[in-house]
């Protein structure tokens, strides 16, 4: 691929760089803010490697796919100089408080989602790591494996070794907060090693243990008194969320205070008041709202997997891959984070897996019903290889939503009905970030059969309900 090209070709498509306001990649889309909405779609969709062109909340956003997008976003970067094009798009203070003031609701909401999947993003390959070596260790701990009486670390010394082993280095999921408070604080433009001094003090092995606390069952508990406010001295394990809010103020405060404070002393003062008032903030106002808000969110997911049954995983799994379109898919990831450092468990990956595999069955329903070497064919098949990955950005916006929404509707109908079927045999992951083929490798082992099955019929339902539909009504795009 000659990726010099495709930057250029790009760069004519949308009008010059004189259109471009600023330009960057996520997991699989190049994303350009431009200053007026003119570019020629079509061009773009036929630019090498592109596998869909859409346009959403101001932004242009060019579908290449995991591995393929960093390496266009740097040639293209390279293109347009984006340092020079950064600093020249740089706002003065009155018309940053303008657009700040034009921002709607929705735009904020829509940035708040979007800071939150970059800081998971950025510690994923750790949590990846870690789950990954659990899963390994939970074969080693299984009773019943192999024909065995017991687990093969109770047959075999090796094994246990072995597994001892496997569960102090996986240890990065019993430090989750460490390293979201370093991501979020990074993240928000915060010095990160203050985030780690904030997810030590998250988990600081002298407090008390918060699952205990919230339940009840910790006794003998101390408290500080603070402007008269008594403080429970009970930690943050599991505090995904106040670990994030409190990042994003540790942030803000650290630049206030560099901001009035002489050169001579900020080497002294900034550190001591960041960390001082960060904590304050943490234990009076962002720990307790933290919890307030994963409870809020807990009892909503709660009474959809749990309380709802089948019903609930079925519409839960329906409804994820319509939250991608609209971009607030990323807030998953944190209740995701919150399940894991909770109970060691997370029941929302399979749910993700069969949804966005349920879409690579759409595209490849797509295929088939597409006249045979057509181009249609060749991006149907292109679009759903990346969903094997965990990835269905592709799928949906160059195939199932091109010409009508009939394949989307119908994968997430194939979506619902895998999700209610992980949910039958209590599917679950031990970590998140994975999906697909290589989710296999964090699922729980007792239920990787069950994991591989849901995956599978999730797969084949959409082609089976495109070929049904397409009989009785005719589907865009297919074959007349």
């Amino acid at each position: 691929m000659d990726y010099q090209k495709i930057a250029k070709e790009i760069l004519d498509s949308v009008g010059g760089q004189e259109n471009i306001d600023s330009a960057t990649h996520c997991v699989t889309r190049l994303r350009l803010n431009l200053k007026s909405e003119q570019y020629d779609q079509e061009r773009l969709e036929n630019v090498e490697g592109a596998k869909g062109v859409f346009f959403n909340k101001g932004q242009l956003q060019i579908i290449f796919g995991t591995g393929t997008v960093e390496r266009v976003y740097e040639a293209f970067a390279k293109e347009i100089d984006i340092d020079k094009l950064e600093s020249a798009n740089q706002e003065t203070p009155e018309q940053e408080t303008s657009s700040q003031d034009n921002n709607s609701w929705k735009d904020k909401l829509g940035q708040g989602f979007k800071a939150i999947s970059d800081i998971f993003v950025a510690i994923i390959p750790a949590i990846v790591g870690s789950a990954m070596l659990l899963g390994v260790q939970s074969v080693l701990m299984t009773t019943g494996l192999f024909g065995l009486e017991g687990s093969l670390a109770d047959n075999y010394a090796w094994a246990a070794d072995s597994a001892s082993f496997l569960e102090i280095i996986a240890t990065g999921l019993n430090f989750l907060p460490v390293l979201v408070a370093y991501s979020a604080t990074k993240r928000f433009g915060g010095n990160p090693v203050y985030g780690v001094v904030l997810g030590l003090i998250l988990i600081h092995p002298e407090l008390g243990d918060r699952f205990d606390y919230v339940q009840g069952a910790l006794e003998n508990v101390d408290y500080w008194n603070f402007f008269g406010i008594n403080v429970p001295q009970v930690a943050f394990q599991g505090g995904i969320f106040p670990a994030i809010l409190t990042s994003l103020f540790m942030a803000k405060f650290e630049k206030f205070v560099t901001k009035f404070t002489p050169r001579v002393l900020t080497f002294i003062v900034v550190p001591l008041l960041t960390i001082v008032v960060s904590s304050l903030a943490l234990f009076l106002v962002f720990g307790p709202l933290g919890d307030l808000i994963a409870t809020g969110i807990g009892t909503v997911t709660n009474f959809l997997y749990v309380e709802a049954g089948v019903f609930g995983a079925a519409f839960f799994a329906a409804i994820l891959q319509p939250l991608v379109i609209t971009g607030t898919q990323h807030m998953i990831m944190s209740i995701e984070a919150q399940l894991v450092a909770e109970s060691g468990l997370n029941y929302i990956q399979p749910l993700w897996a069969v949804s966005i595999i349920a879409q690579g069955g759409a595209a490849l329903g797509m295929f088939f019903l597409a006249k045979k070497k057509s181009k249609r064919r060749e991006i149907s098949v292109s679009s759903f290889i990346p969903t094997l990955v965990g990835i269905s950005e592709p799928a949906i916006f160059a195939v199932n939503l091109k010409d009508s929404i009939v394949p989307f509707f119908m994968a997430v109908l194939g979506a619902g009905l895998g999700g209610a079927y992980m949910k039958i045999f209590d599917v679950s992951a031990l970590g998140f970030g994975l999906t697909g083929i290589p989710g296999v490798t964090i699922v729980n082992p007792p239920v990787v059969i069950h994991y591989i099955i849901g995956c599978l019929l999730a797969l084949v339902l959409p082609i089976v309900f495109l070929f049904i539909y397409n009989k009785v009504k005719g589907v865009a795009g297919a074959e007349k």
